[in-house]
């Protein structure tokens, strides 16, 4: 088994899109925005569980129930990529990430995690940008926000070819 390594150069990096056809990566530079000054990132696959008991055993059994699929992260917020872009091309670069929660609109991502050069492996699935909190204090003069994609089904893996 080998571990992945961000500290070797290569970084984590999520890029949100517009959806395409039947909610397909639409890799039309206009359409992707790439989250820049992320501070962490976390995929959550959490399966759901049933627990149940029966007079014939002293023990529960459980069942497994589908699972609750999310991508949560904090990041430095960027004027451009929060508030929108203005009169470009892609409803998620226009309006930015405030204006795509706001709006309900679902959008794409790829989580890379190791970078997007060839081999490189990532996670992607569509859902709805919500968690959006934006806070700033003398301590941290930058405004921060956690931003979550409620993923709407499976999240799929694959190697950037």
């Amino acid at each position: 088994m080998a571990y992945i390594n961000t500290a070797a150069g290569s970084e984590a990096v999520l890029e949100l899109y517009n959806l395409g056809v039947a909610d397909a990566f639409d890799e039309t530079a206009a359409n992707v925005v790439t989250v820049p000054f992320m501070q962490d990132i976390t995929v959550n696959n959490s399966t759901g569980t049933f627990r149940f008991k029966t007079l014939a055993s002293g023990s529960e059994s459980v069942v497994t129930t589908p699972a609750t699929n999310q991508l949560s992260l904090n990041a430095i917020v960027d004027d451009a990529v929060f508030f929108g872009a203005g009169a470009v091309n892609g409803a998620l670069v226009i309006n930015g990430v405030l204006g795509t929660s706001k709006n309900k609109t679902k959008v794409g991502f790829r989580a890379y995690f190791d970078g997007i050069d060839s081999g490189s492996r990532y996670m992607e699935g569509v859902g709805f940008i919500s968690g959006l909190a934006p806070t700033v204090n003398p301590d941290s003069p930058l405004w921060i926000t956690p931003v979550s994609v409620e993923v709407d089904g499976d999240f799929t893996s694959a190697l950037v070819s």
